[in-house]
């Protein structure tokens, strides 16, 4: 079940122990998603396993909004992601134009996902709220 992560192969396994081996596409990009939601809402510092795991404090920074708080939270997030979500090869994230939500940062996150057998492209946005919050869709 390569692209699962280990946790997510256990369940899958004791649910249905014929399917073992077997993957869909859509399954392995979901637990990309859940995971890059999960890391990029953990704050660094927050995990004793590893300090820099997750994304610094921008809290402070989300409030001036200003070009240059966009680049530095793009960086950010594609530095996590090159360091722990290793599925997913030479992400880059883009800052999308503002529209009507002031209050809202928007990001594109594009990547090559390594799957059984090959890679895929894959794209995903995510917005950033006043508090921090990040949202993957």
């Amino acid at each position: 079940m390569e692209g699962l992560r280990l946790l997510e192969r256990l369940r899958a396994y004791e649910q249905d122990p014929g399917q073992r081996g077997i993957l869909n596409v859509e399954s392995i990009k979901a637990s990309v998603l859940d995971h890059l939601n999960a890391l990029l809402n953990t704050r660094q510092g927050s995990a004793m396993i590893a300090d820099d795991l997750g994304m610094p404090d921008f809290t402070n920074m989300i409030r001036s909004f200003d070009d240059m708080t966009f680049e530095d939270l793009a960086l950010a997030i594609q530095s996590v992601l090159e360091k722990y979500e290793p599925r997913l090869s030479r992400p880059r994230v883009e800052v999308l134009p503002r529209e009507d939500k002031v209050l809202k940062m928007k990001f594109k996150i594009e990547g090559r996902l390594r799957m059984p057998g090959g890679m895929t492209d894959i794209s995903f946005e995510t917005i950033v709220d006043p508090e921090g919050k990040i949202d993957i869709v």
